[in-house]
């Protein structure tokens, strides 16, 4: 059997209480494996994003199992989990959540930085990341001036600074032109492939199902579908 990036056993989450409470996840089961492309698709309020962060360690399920590389979040303290998050999890956030006073070197550097890694060398690594995504020219380009697929390409070598095994995308091709959109599943698809990186995308675009190895729906924060592993 393929060895299994993420393992999800019967996931539940809910917000809020009383009349106000959500049940956002139901009891989810989803397996996805190493080196697998996977997007996750379903109407707005079907539990996407609320999966997705439980995976990425952003948020803690109420009842179930969800395993990260053999990894159990839930059995982690706060601080353990942070250092296995920056170490292991790339996230491309759906509105990129650039520092706008930044270069992009300087906004792909942050997360390494942190990582205490020296910044010569985090900087460094910032130009062969932001060579790989295709815009070397724009290191010292702030935000402000770059277009949206061009902020996307740069939120994606940020989020693989730390050479994450896991990186996990909400809706990247969702600001972007059909055009442009598709030259970021490109590379996002590339990563996968050439790096033997595992990618959970979320996404509404259905203009980019054909890039993903197996779809996923979501509804009613149920899984309703998926292909075969």
């Amino acid at each position: 059997m393929d060895e299994l990036a993420v393992s999800c056993k019967g996931i539940k989450k809910t917000f809020g209480h009383g009349s106000a409470k959500v049940e956002a996840l139901r009891g989810v089961d989803l397996d996805v494996k190493r080196g697998e492309l996977l997007l996750m698709m379903g109407p707005s309020g079907s539990g996407k994003t609320t999966l997705i962060s439980v995976i990425a360690g952003i948020l803690t399920q109420d009842e179930g199992e969800c395993l990260i590389s053999q990894q159990n979040f839930k059995r982690m303290s706060d601080q353990d989990k942070t250092l296995y998050r920056g170490k292991h999890i790339g996230f491309v956030f759906q509105a990129f959540n650039l520092i706008p006073t930044l270069t992009c070197r300087e906004n792909v550097s942050v997360p390494m930085i942190l990582n205490h890694m020296d910044k010569k060398d985090a900087m460094q690594r910032a130009d062969r990341l932001l060579d790989l995504v295709g815009i070397p020219e724009k290191k010292e380009t702030l935000p402000q001036d770059l277009s949206g697929g061009q902020q996307q390409r740069v939120a994606i070598a940020r989020a693989m600074g730390h050479d994450p095994d896991l990186i996990v995308c909400d809706e990247p091709t969702s600001y972007l032109d059909h055009e442009t959109g598709k030259k970021v599943m490109e590379l996002l698809r590339k990563i996968v492939k050439e790096q033997g990186k595992t990618l959970i995308v979320v996404s509404h675009d259905v203009r980019i199902v054909d890039f993903a190895d197996r779809i996923v729906y979501l509804e009613d924060g149920q899984i309703k579908h998926k292909g075969s592993l």
